[in-house]
């Protein structure tokens, strides 16, 4: 499995309506796309939920990469790059997931945890603490997604998540979900 996400930074006077526009669009894109497991479009939008500033974030878990390129060089992420702009992604080698797909439909906000690697610690340790990781965020009653993964490239961790309700958690950039999807695997 592989995890791909862009946040993109938006000016303040940025017309969130087109924003949240071309979000639904892309959720829906996501919602036909084979070999998505689950995918979150996000906005953020300055003077609500306490946000400072405007955002358009794409967090997405996917069963190979064929698939995943697919979905990014097709059509949906054309008018995210012709909408908006090219956003510049990440991709994460996952080591953990678990989901409530009828919880994760109904996600309100989704949220993306960026963390520096650890250097005493081995790659071994670092995959059983995210598995860890994973299962206590799914205890939460509010809990509907949890993804964790590493960049094989700088180690760093990842964590994507989704809730119904917006957490209290600081450490975590938190987005509105425009659109949460969980395609059933056949």
């Amino acid at each position: 499995m592989i995890a791909y996400t862009w946040v993109l930074e938006l000016p303040r006077n940025t017309d969130m309506a087109e924003i949240r526009a071309v979000a639904e669009r892309l959720g829906d894109s996501l919602a036909d796309a084979d070999g998505l497991l689950a995918g979150l479009v996000g906005i953020n939008e300055a003077g609500h939920e306490g946000e400072s500033r405007n955002a358009f974030a794409l967090l997405s878990v996917w069963a190979n990469t064929s698939r995943m390129n697919a979905f990014i060089w097709g059509d949906a992420m054309a008018s995210v790059e012709h909408n908006v702009t090219r956003p510049s992604g990440r991709l994460w080698s996952v080591s953990s997931v678990q989901m409530d797909r009828g919880r994760l439909l109904a996600a309100s906000h989704a949220g993306l945890d960026i963390r520096a690697n650890r250097t005493y610690e081995t790659l071994a340790d670092a995959v059983d603490a995210q598995q860890g990781s994973a299962s206590r965020a799914m205890a939460g009653r509010s809990s509907a997604l949890a993804c964790r993964g590493l960049d094989p490239a700088t180690w760093e961790r990842v964590s994507i998540d989704a809730w119904s309700g917006r957490p209290r958690d600081d450490e975590t950039r938190v987005f509105r979900a425009i659109r949460a999807v969980a395609p059933e695997r056949s």
